[in-house]
């Protein structure tokens, strides 16, 4: 082969190859390597002072770890870094192959090697690796068992709630089949299902115990099975979902029981039914036996009245005071004992008791519904009743929520929950347990001093306690009443645990909203204050520098005026996410407010022009990312920004005057072209720069 050919074939290859010095100076280029430094030709790439070693690594160690590679082997292969283009300045992933080339005496005569451009490459990857990371994440979190299959029944994935139903874990489940965990009939009826589902070709849904010694118990499973479809369309397996529906099929069987003995309680206590349309005049209406016990036709219940018309005169007020309590919240239900005429003329006592049962959006009450019990012959039964009515009205003092019972030295009695999520261990493991042997130190202590004030004052209110349970961190804020007994009974107290998370969620995030800026999530000026205070008292402490870039968007008063706020808003939430991006994690971005934004970088090397380097990196970095276009609102947009930069070190200099530093030095960019970045330099400040905030 002919050095010409050589030279075609090293002109021609699509990636960029090269021939330099031991010291990194450019000898050859072909032009794959010229376009990628954003040369326009090999002569103006030779005639460039910048060469590989000094300038074409964003992390200068890298090249002496390629050098020493290189060195030690005599060659290197996939040496990947991130690099930046010798005249174009763009940052890029990059992958290199080189080899050391010697004369006959062994002496290094040049290197000899490739740089592929693998940004793109990189770039999906990593997306590749956070998706899969995200989707891993998201099934093991999911509580219910989920599952996913090929055509042949072959177990691709599952998370670790159903893994641990059949006592495995997800890794051994993979590769595996139905068969090797279950009986052949268990598994022949659970492949059956997976196929009805892939011939209906949609979910299928179904109720089933999941029963055998694989899954330990007989727990009913609502199971939904979903085809596993391929991006064109066709069906390449089955998704699995099942969800422990046990507490909810008992919660039901309950519900039907306690719906037919309280319909039984009605009747057999001679009650009659009452319901009250709040939204009309004549909205009261009482049912045939409530009719009936005031002398009517059974047939006037379709009938609606005004509310109260049949009260007595004198019980009217308390009557009305009680509705009224119970409409504005104040009372859990309304209750009052009145005297209602009889169609003979005489007057019958009446306990009625209810309860609003709809509310519009705005809580307003729309309904109320209650019972009328006939107490004629019972009110010498006052007493008894009321001490029945005292033990009633303290249960449901203590209701909606997690409901408990205690001994008054801390023993749980009785526990009672809507949701069962919501408790540290089973209600009924729970009983004759003391506090602290149920929930973790410092919520313990919450509880028992929220008794010890019960028992002392008759009631307890604010209390918060927290617990870690399998939902995450969960908050909740006790009530504590003691409950009324008779002597010789033993002391209880009533508690009542609302779950509160929300509401810390929410109490959190007002916070949020004071120390961050609403339109793009930044930390404010007030936040930014405190860290650069911060900053300032760990550098004197450290002995290290730290800096500050205070950067403005040049023009962007005009891209406002011509597009709207709209557009400028998300140019600035754009701006925001790409600061972001430029800077380490402990490093702070925040915005003043406008189109200005601060950097606080910290931790930086002591000696001035190592830290003054470091900071112009950065600086340039920005400076790269927020000169790409932004595609706002389908249109492309450019919007350079000027950069100022000061560095400090300990607290010497008030972090006003940083930051009146850092905008002076911005006001130096802008005055030198902007689109640039400028150190502070307090004779090159602008005559007219306005005082930093």
């Amino acid at each position: 082969m002919s050095l010409k050919d050589v030279s075609t074939l090293f002109d021609l290859l699509p990636i960029g190859a090269y021939r330099s010095s031991p010291g990194g100076t450019i000898l050859r280029a072909n032009a794959a390597l010229v376009r990628l430094n954003g040369y326009s030709s090999e002569a103006e790439c030779l005639a460039d002072n910048r060469h590989i070693a000094r300038d074409s690594y964003v992390d200068p160690t890298r090249r002496a770890r390629f050098t020493a590679i290189l060195e030690a082997n005599g060659q290197i292969s996939d040496f990947v870094s991130e690099m930046v283009a010798l005249k174009s300045g763009e940052h890029f992933w990059a992958r290199e192959h080189a080899h050391l080339v010697r004369d006959a005496d062994g002496t290094v005569l040049y290197y000899e090697g490739t740089i592929e451009d693998i940004t793109r490459e990189r770039q999906a990857n990593l997306a590749l690796q956070r998706s899969e990371t995200l989707l891993h994440d998201v099934l093991q979190t999911i509580p219910d068992r989920v599952w996913v299959k090929d055509l042949q029944g072959v177990y691709l994935t599952c998370n670790e709630a159903f893994a641990a139903g059949l006592g495995a874990k997800p890794g051994d489940m993979i590769g595996t089949r139905d068969s090797d965990w279950m009986d052949a009939a268990l598994a022949e009826m659970v492949h059956s299902d997976d196929q009805l589902a892939m011939q209906a070709g949609r979910p299928v849904m179904t109720e089933e115990p999941m029963s055998g010694a694989a899954f330990g118990d007989d727990t009913l499973f609502e199971v939904l099975k979903t085809p596993l479809r391929d991006p064109s369309g066709q069906i390449i397996g089955t998704v699995g979902i099942a969800r422990d529906i046990h507490q909810r099929k008992v919660a039901e069987a309950l519900l039907r029981n306690t719906s037919e003995q309280l319909e039984l309680s009605i009747m057999g206590s001679d009650l009659g039914r009452w319901s009250h349309d709040l939204t009309q005049d004549r909205g009261y209406r009482m049912d045939a036996h409530a009719c009936a016990m005031l002398g009517r036709d059974p047939a006037q219940e379709a009938q609606g009245r005004a509310w109260g018309h049949l009260i007595h005169p004198d019980d009217l007020p308390h009557t009305l005071q009680a509705m009224r309590a119970h409409l504005q919240g104040d009372t859990p239900t309304y209750e009052a004992q009145y005297r209602a005429r009889h169609t003979d003329g005489r007057w019958i006592w009446f306990n009625s008791r209810g309860k609003v049962v709809q509310r519009d959006h705005g809580d307003k009450p729309l309904r109320m519904a209650g019972t009328l019990m006939d107490i004629s012959e019972r009110r010498r039964d006052e007493d008894r009743l009321r001490s029945t009515q005292a033990e009633l009205q303290a249960t449901l003092d203590a209701l909606p929520d997690l409901v408990m019972e205690f001994s008054a030295d801390g023993h749980y009695r009785a526990v009672h929950s809507h949701d069962p999520t919501d408790l540290v261990m089973p209600a009924p493991e729970q009983i004759n347990r003391r506090i602290a042997e149920v929930l973790p130190k410092d919520a313990a202590e919450q509880c028992e001093i929220a008794l010890h004030e019960a028992l002392k004052h008759g009631r307890s209110a604010g209390k918060q306690y927290s617990v870690v349970l399998p939902k995450g961190k969960q908050w909740f804020e006790l009530s504590v009443a003691r409950k009324p007994t008779e002597a010789g009974e033993e002391e209880r107290l009533i508690a009542i645990a609302r779950n509160i998370t929300q509401r810390k969620a929410a109490e959190e995030a007002i916070q949020h909203l004071a120390f961050h800026d609403s339109l793009t999530g930044l930390p404010n000026r007030r936040l930014l204050a405190d860290r650069l205070q911060i900053a300032l008292t760990a550098s004197s402490r450290h002995r290290k520098r730290g800096a500050l870039l205070y950067l403005d968007l040049d023009a962007f008063k005009q891209l406002n005026d011509e597009h709207g706020h709209e557009v400028g808003d998300l140019l600035l939430q754009q701006v925001a996410s790409r600061l972001l991006q430029s800077v380490r994690g402990v490093d702070t971005v925040a915005r003043m407010g406008g189109d200005e934004f601060v950097v606080l970088i910290e931790d930086l090397s002591a000696p001035a022009d190592e830290a003054r380097v470091h900071a112009a990196t950065v600086g340039l970095k920005i400076l790269s990312s927020l000169n790409d276009p932004y595609l706002l609102q389908g249109q492309s947009h450019v919007v350079t920004p000027s950069i100022g930069a000061t560095l400090f070190e300990g607290t010497s200099v008030a972090a006003t005057d940083l930051i009146k530093h850092a905008d002076l030095a911005m006001y130096q960019a802008k005055a030198k072209g902007r689109n640039t970045l400028c150190f502070y330099d307090a004779g090159e400040a602008p005559s007219d720069a306005p005082e930093a905030a």
